[in-house]
C-alpha cells in the first residue's frame, strides 16, 4: 500500500503540471448525474481501504484500454510514459506500470465527469489549461528549432581545438595569497633574493585552504580561476614567478610549476558542449527576434521595475 500511496503522489505531481490523458478540452454532451466538488477528494480517487474493480475483456493488442468513449491505445500511453520519464527522469517498473494504468483509468474517468459537470468551462481552469498546453508545444518546438539545430559535429571540435591550441593547456601553479598590497610586495622582493616560496606560502599565506601545502593549486584550465589570476598565471613560464595580482581575493604572488598540452581527445566533450551552449544561445535569439518582429510584444513597465 505504501508503494501504492508513493506512486500516487507521483503520478499526481506529473499530471497536476499536465492534463495528460484528455487531448483537448471539450465539454460532453452526454446526460450524466452530476458530481459535486464534496465529492472529488483523493479519497474517492484511490481509498484506501477499497478495490476497484474493472471490467477486464480481451481487446485488440494496440488498445490498452477503453473508458467511456475514450481510447488508451498503446501509442497515447507510450507518448504518456516518455513524456513523464523526460520530465522526471523516472522510469516505472512493470508492477508499478500496472498501477500506473488503473491510475490513467481514474484520471480518465475524473475527467469526462468533470466536463459534463461544466469543469471545461471555468475561466481559472481554462487559464492553467492554456498556459500548460503553451509549455509543452513550445518545449516541443524549441527542440525542433533551437536544440535539434545546435549540434555539433566532431569536425566543428576538431576545427575549433586547431584554431584555439593555446587554450588547451593545463598548468600546475602555487600561489601566496595576501590581502595587504605592502606586505604581498615585501614577499614578493623577499621570494627575488632567495627566501622559499614553499616556506613564506607556509607562513603567511592568507589562504587557509592551500597554506599547509604551500599554497599549492594543483592542475587547471583556462576558465577555472578568476580572470587576472588566470591571465598572470598562462602568461608564465615553467618556474617563473609573477609579481602580486590583484583580484577580488586580495594580492597574489603566483609560481607555475609545470605546463602540458591537452590532446584533441581529452578536449573533445568540452569542446562540443561549449560551442553547442554558444549555438544554442545564438539560434534561440535569433529565432526569438525574429517571431517578436512579427508578433509585436508590449510589457506593462509597472510589472519589470
Amino acid at each position: 500500500m505504501i508503494k501504492k500511496l508513493l506512486l500516487f503522489f507521483l503520478v499526481l505531481c506529473f499530471f497536476y503540471s499536465c492534463e495528460t490523458t484528455g487531448t483537448y478540452i471539450k465539454k460532453e454532451t452526454d446526460k450524466q448525474e452530476i458530481i459535486s466538488d464534496k465529492d472529488i477528494t483523493q479519497e474517492s480517487i484511490l481509498p484506501e481501504e477499497t478495490t476497484i474493480k474493472y471490467d477486464y475483456k480481451k481487446l485488440d493488442s494496440e488498445t490498452i484500454a477503453i473508458i467511456g468513449k475514450y481510447v488508451l491505445t498503446k501509442e497515447k500511453y507510450k507518448i504518456i510514459t516518455e513524456y513523464m520519464k523526460e520530465k522526471f527522469n523516472y522510469t516505472l517498473t512493470r508492477e508499478q506500470e500496472k498501477e500506473f494504468i488503473e491510475y490513467l483509468i481514474n484520471k480518465k474517468l475524473l475527467a469526462i465527469q468533470a466536463r459534463k459537470s461544466g469543469y471545461s468551462e471555468k475561466k481559472d481552469i481554462q487559464i492553467k489549461y492554456e498556459w500548460d498546453f503553451d509549455d509543452i508545444i513550445s518545449h516541443a518546438f524549441y527542440n525542433d528549432f533551437v536544440e535539434k539545430k545546435s549540434k555539433v559535429t566532431d569536425s566543428e571540435a576538431k576545427e575549433y581545438y586547431e584554431k584555439n591550441k593555446e587554450d588547451f593547456i593545463e598548468i600546475k601553479a602555487q600561489h601566496i595569497l595576501i590581502k595587504n598590497k605592502n606586505t604581498a610586495n615585501n614577499l614578493y622582493q623577499r621570494i627575488k633574493k632567495g627566501e622559499s616560496f614553499d616556506e613564506i606560502a607556509r607562513n603567511y599565506s592568507e589562504d587557509e585552504t592551500t597554506k599547509s601545502m604551500a599554497g599549492d593549486l594543483g592542475y587547471f584550465t583556462k576558465g577555472m580561476m578568476v580572470k587576472e589570476f588566470e591571465d598572470a598565471a598562462f602568461s608564465l613560464s615553467t618556474g617563473e614567478i609573477s609579481e602580486p595580482v590583484k583580484t577580488i581575493y586580495g594580492y597574489h604572488i603566483i609560481k607555475v610549476n609545470d605546463r602540458k598540452k591537452i590532446s584533441f581527445d581529452d578536449s573533445k566533450d568540452k569542446i562540443k558542449k561549449m560551442i553547442y551552449e554558444k549555438k544554442k544561445k545564438e539560434n534561440f535569439e535569433n529565432l526569438i527576434n525574429k517571431i517578436k518582429s512579427e508578433n509585436p510584444v508590449m510589457i506593462n513597465e509597472n510589472y519589470i521595475k
